[in-house]
């Protein structure tokens, strides 16, 4: 009877050992080590149980360490996006003040050229009637300008016109 008692307390051992390593083999880690857990109480000297149980909380650091390290690598990652993120900010925020410091001596420049009255708007400022001579000498120049006008287009108009002579 005794022998009968240590084949069951065996495959007792047996079962928890083959469930735990079963729940592994899935992928479920933490219920592997419940289950060992139970077997070990019930047969602490049991040397499968023993071996298999080392092998779990091995796993189980190994995977707590990448779960820690993809934990730096997301951190350090998110912190250069961060700094990339500033960086950009600022030079944006240099561009834009630059953008505006041209934008003001442009304005200054315009400013102090529409200040300096030009020359030809000098004599008007000055002088707001114009003597009859430089009247009379505007109007000629402006009729020998549409002269001119009419000559060219009229010449535009005879060439379009030659080439549609009749062919037949």
């Amino acid at each position: 009877m005794a022998l009968i008692a240590v084949t069951v307390q065996a495959q007792d051992a047996d079962s928890f050992f083959h469930r735990g390593a079963n729940s592994y083999i899935n992928s479920q880690l933490n219920q592997a080590i419940q289950i060992v857990d139970e077997g070990l109480f019930q047969h602490p000297n049991d040397a499968k149980l023993n071996a298999l149980k080392q092998k779990l909380e091995e796993e189980k650091e190994k995977q707590q360490q990448q779960q820690q390290n993809q934990q730096n690598q997301n951190q350090e990652q998110e912190q250069q996006e961060q700094d990339q993120q500033e960086q950009n900010q600022d030079q944006q925020q240099e561009n834009q003040e630059q953008n505006e410091e041209e934008q003001q001596e442009q304005e200054q420049g315009e400013g102090s050229e529409e200040n300096e009255p030009k020359p030809e708007e000098g004599k008007e400022i000055d002088s707001k009637e114009i003597s009859k001579e430089d009247a009379e000498k505007i109007l000629k120049a402006l009729a020998q300008k549409e002269k001119e006008l009419l000559k060219d287009f009229k010449k535009k108009k005879s060439k379009d016109s030659a080439t549609h002579d009749k062919d037949w």
